[in-house]
């Protein structure tokens, strides 16, 4: 099975992060994954063709990920400073994820969430949690990706607001939202802001639901990060309130993804 997939044309696919990273935005996305999937048609046209068949290829999927995984630790070492080895580890995750995931669940027919595509993503996932524990990921298709530039900042802020029984169109997650769009995203970092929310959010939320009172974690949120927040954007304090978000964000970083890695370890 093997020789279906050119292990040379896989691992080049993480050479193209900072081609492909440059045109991730809510409004190039779209055009820009397409370009990625006719670049790389040869590639993903033999994935496809690996996938139509019946029982998943193991040796080739495990394969896959080693080539992956292999390629991403190389480029990070090559970094001599640590600030530049994490942006370089956080930004490959980012393309990992909106693009090289959505594009082999792509090749999926009929897009089965169950089927040879999701289990390669998730044994691809499986082998980067063991080689970067810090930096684990999560595999998402296009239109997930898609519909998340609607919803990235306001991924916690939602959680928190349906753990406290509180509607999608609740004032406050409105009031949030609107920030988010017309005052956050128009800032010159606010894209690369959305990134790192977007790489650790997901996992956050998810381990917080798995606490044993997970009310009294959002309760704490909002009394003392997010009420103040909707009270700064309506007193027109938009920076003052980013950095109470950032703090909360930090804070939450620091206890479910810190302090998750450290108990794996």
């Amino acid at each position: 099975m093997m020789e279906k997939i050119d292990l040379g044309a896989v691992a080049a696919l993480l050479e193209q992060e900072e081609k492909w990273i440059q045109e991730f935005g809510r409004d190039t996305y779209a055009a820009s994954f397409e370009e990625y999937l006719a670049e790389n048609r040869e590639l993903w046209n033999s994935f496809r063709q690996l996938f139509r068949e019946e029982t998943n290829d193991e040796e080739t999927e495990n394969a896959v990920a080693d080539v992956l995984v292999n390629k991403a630790k190389e480029l990070v070492d090559m970094q001599n400073k640590r600030i530049t080895r994490e942006k370089t580890q956080l930004n490959i995750n980012l393309y990992m994820v909106s693009y090289v995931f959505p594009a082999l669940l792509e090749c999926q027919e009929y897009r089965q969430k169950d089927g040879n595509a999701g289990k390669m993503a998730e044994t691809i996932c499986r082998r980067w949690k063991e080689t970067f524990p810090k930096y684990a990921i999560q595999y998402a298709d296009f239109d997930s990706i898609k519909s998340g530039f609607k919803q990235k900042l306001c991924y916690i802020t939602t959680a928190v607001c349906q753990g406290l029984h509180k509607t999608q169109e609740c004032h406050e997650l409105e009031l949030l939202k609107k920030y988010r769009d017309e005052y956050l995203l128009k800032q010159d970092d606010g894209e690369a802001v959305i990134r790192e929310y977007y790489d650790i959010a997901p996992t956050i939320v998810k381990r917080m639901e798995k606490e044993d009172a997970p009310e009294e974690k959002y309760r704490y949120l909002w009394e003392h990060y997010l009420k103040c927040c909707v009270a700064m954007i309506e007193a027109g304090k938009a920076e003052e309130c980013r950095d109470v978000y950032e703090k909360m964000v930090e804070e939450l970083r620091r206890q479910y993804i810190i302090t998750n890695h450290k108990e794996d370890m």
